[in-house]
């Protein structure tokens, strides 16, 4: 029992640890950015070195290796946040950026014939060089494209496109818990501040409380009307809060990333 109880434990400080550090990696996402497309910069230099230069000490090509994983590091930091769909096609564009890297620096290892499926291939400089270039540029496309999905996802929608996940909130008035709703009149208002108010968390169960950090907002039937509750406000006491068939709290959701 006590194994069980440590194993939980862990579990639960991994998934925290883990959870802040999305939060972080969000709360700084307009400074990754930064660092990611300067990285993206440095890469082009290094690229640009590798297929122009050649290098024959091993300790060289290390630390050029070195230093690619690194940048491409940074800017897979820059990406991961904003779900799996972005991440995935950022880590594929890091393989083939360091491909088209490695290729000029360890080509000149490989034997001058080579076979493809059967079919002799003559390995020369220019044959690696275009390998090179064409893995790198690839990998670059798939990066920005990544980017793009993280930071600019409506430079990629078309018209008539879906709106955005939060604009089914748009249509919901904001409780104000000081002065009640603006929607409401005076007679309404003086019935509300005579009903009793308790914390909307009063309303939730045990694990609707243990989710809690999900959501930024609670949607709530107050006097007739719904409105988005803040998940720290307090409500007249015969407030409900609108769950779905399946008996899951409905709100806006605080955090819209994959891993949250």
């Amino acid at each position: 029992m006590d194994l069980d109880e440590h194993d939980k434990r862990s579990r639960s400080l991994i998934y925290s640890n883990v959870h802040n550090v999305f939060l972080y990696l969000v709360a700084y996402k307009n400074w990754l950015i930064v660092t990611g497309l300067l990285s993206l910069v440095l890469l082009f230099i290094i690229q640009t070195t590798a297929i122009t230069v050649t290098f024959t000490a091993s300790i060289v090509q290390n630390i050029i290796l070195i230093t690619t994983v690194i940048l491409l590091f940074f800017v897979e930091l820059s990406i991961i946040w904003a779900g799996i769909i972005p991440a995935a096609i950022s880590i594929l564009g890091a393989v083939l950026v360091l491909a088209g890297i490695v290729i000029p620096l360890h080509g000149s290892d490989l034997s001058e014939q080579s076979n493809f499926k059967g079919i002799k291939v003559i390995v020369t400089h220019e044959t690696l060089i275009q390998a090179a270039d064409a893995y790198f540029y690839l990998g670059i496309s798939m990066l920005c494209l990544g980017t793009i999905i993280a930071f600019r996802p409506g430079l990629l929608y078309t018209r008539n496109r879906p709106g955005p996940i939060d604009s089914i909130w748009e249509g919901y008035e904001i409780w104000d818990d000081n002065l009640g709703s603006r929607a409401e009149n005076i007679g309404s208002r003086a019935n509300q501040f005579a009903e009793p108010v308790i914390p909307i968390k009063i309303l939730m169960n045990e694990k609707e409380k243990y989710l809690l950090w999900r959501y930024e907002f609670i949607l709530t039937a107050i006097h007739g009307h719904h409105y988005l509750v803040g998940t720290n406000c307090v409500v007249p006491s015969g407030s409900i809060i609108l769950r779905d068939d399946n008996g899951r709290m409905l709100g806006k959701s605080k955090y819209n990333g994959f891993f949250v």
